[in-house]
């Protein structure tokens, strides 16, 4: 008879087997190519963060009531069925040395590329020529931050707001209440300024279409605010890229309230000391640009030239020249920066499969020539 230990052993062995089928890639692969094709196509009309969001950096995609796997899932299905196939039935002998190595960088590949999916933060850096900076805003997140004399008092995710309910995890001396939320905000004249306070004197905000690139998209909320000293009780207006901020007071403090998109600090600081955009002859179409800018970290500093497809890459953060942006006070290099941990196992990867790719070959024409002999 087998006993429970037994039992479990047979399983167990089933079960690896069955992860290790290649009826499981049989499956996964046509899915994750169909899922590729449809959330490529799907960007001319959803955009291209929508459409990564549903498609490519989903656990469940939903097919109106129908959950089906997503990317995520689909991936780690891939990634486990070959880790299991690579452990439990590799041909482990010395003249199939070269397919094990290969098989091995793929591996690493897959892996590399989840945590890339998980690790990775990508934002942009705006800076005027002699201008210094060390904030990366978020392309995607907004947050309302409120400041205390100066000093951020606290943060409120965008997605946490909710309309007509006081701010989340926030205990202030006065009340607050959200009147309107808006992803994409359209600024509209009111008709009466009566206990409205600021830019609300002249203007609401009123919910329009998203734009199908979330970069597009201008966020704010009308808020009200009560239980505050002279006459400061009403209704005020805080919307992304408008540097009017609602300003009250309350005993000897100032509070400060203001929209934007959030940021991360680098351990570093960034100086642009040139900015160069090359034309087209005879149009206004720019053809490259180019940033000067000099690191500055610890007292030490360094100069570095990046361009269009030369990055600046240090601790971590690579800087691609993005853009520029032409504002009131002048002319801005925009810096796309992306933070990736995984970035390391691409190169890693690429170089084990070559090499397991080129050993496989000279395992063969070893072989072929013994044959000869």
């Amino acid at each position: 008879m087998e006993g429970p230990a037994n039992t479990g052993t047979i399983q167990g062995q089933r079960w690896l087997k069955t992860i290790g089928s290649p009826v499981v890639l049989f499956y996964a692969l046509p899915w994750l190519m169909l899922l590729l094709v449809i959330g490529t196509v799907s960007q001319k009309d959803l955009g291209i963060f929508e459409a990564q969001k549903i498609y490519f950096s989903s656990w469940i995609l939903w097919m109106g009531s129908i959950p089906l796997p997503g990317a995520y899932i689909t991936l780690g299905a891939v990634t486990v069925c070959l880790l299991a196939k690579f452990i439990l039935y590799s041909p482990w002998r010395k003249h199939q040395a070269g397919i094990i190595l290969t098989h091995l960088g793929i591996l690493i590949l897959l892996i590399g590329g989840m945590i890339t999916a998980f690790s990775q933060k990508e934002g942009y850096l705006s800076l005027k020529e002699g201008q210094s900076g060390n904030a990366v805003s978020d392309y995607h997140a907004r947050v309302l931050t409120v400041e205390k004399d100066g000093e951020v008092f606290a943060q409120i995710p965008f997605g946490e707001l909710q309309q007509n309910e006081s701010l989340p995890g926030v205990s202030l001396p006065f009340k607050i209440n959200v009147d309107t939320i808006c992803r994409n905000c359209m600024p509209v004249p009111v008709k009466d300024a009566n206990g409205r306070h600021g830019l609300a004197e002249q203007i609401t905000l009123q919910n329009t279409a998203s734009d199908k690139e979330d970069e597009g998209n201008l966020s704010g909320l009308v808020f009200s605010l009560s239980g505050l000293e002279d006459d400061q009780d009403g209704t005020y207006l805080a919307m992304e890229e408008i540097p009017h901020r609602p300003e009250v007071t309350m005993g000897e403090a100032t509070y400060r309230f203001s929209m934007g998109r959030a940021q991360t600090v680098l351990p570093f600081e960034i100086t642009l000391t040139d900015f160069k955009r090359d034309l087209y002859p005879g149009t206004d179409m720019p053809r490259g640009f180019s940033s000067d800018v000099v690191v500055k970290e610890n007292g030490v500093e360094w100069p570095y030239h990046i361009r269009m497809n030369e990055p600046l890459r240090y601790k971590g953060y690579t800087f691609y020249q993005a853009s520029f942006s032409m504002r009131p006070d002048g002319e801005y290099s925009v810096l796309s920066v992306v933070e990736n941990k995984g970035r390391i196992f691409p190169y890693l990867a690429s170089t084990i499969i070559f090499a397991g790719l080129l050993l496989h070959v000279l395992i063969r024409l070893k072989a072929a020539k013994e044959r000869a002999a």
